[in-house]
């Protein structure tokens, strides 16, 4: 594939594991860590709202605060992209801003997620 084609609506997961500002942090931790991912995104009525991640989560083991909802620990000031964002603009946020996932959105709403690994691969594919 040509890596100049590849967009983020090729690149992205669908098949999305979420969960609500309501719920706590503990079932963020082990829903992670029974899918064995990394994040997950925080949607309430399909809009995102946030993401919760292995991060967030190790910082409330620290300070026992597990029993907090998802909503009071979340990054909510999120890097987005839509559908149609080129691979080199994905590279470029996820390099310059040091995050390893950007959700996929349009109109508010919640497509899909794209993940670092899923971007090596697609490099690696086309090489």
């Amino acid at each position: 594939m040509d890596l100049n084609k590849i967009t983020a609506e090729d690149l992205m997961v669908k098949d999305l594991i979420t969960i609500g500002l309501e719920d706590k942090i503990a079932l963020a931790d082990l829903m992670m860590t029974r899918n064995n991912i990394g994040g997950l995104p925080v949607v309430e009525k399909s809009k995102l709202m946030g993401i919760i991640t292995q991060r967030d989560v190790m910082f409330a083991r620290n300070y026992e605060v597990g029993g907090l909802r998802v909503g009071e620990l979340m990054s909510r000031d999120l890097v987005t992209v839509a559908p149609e964002a080129s691979l080199n603009e994905i590279l470029s946020l996820m390099l310059e801003r040091k995050i390893e996932r950007i959700p996929v959105v349009k109109n508010g709403a919640l497509l899909g997620l794209i993940v670092h690994a899923r971007v090596l691969k697609a490099v690696r594919d086309s090489l």
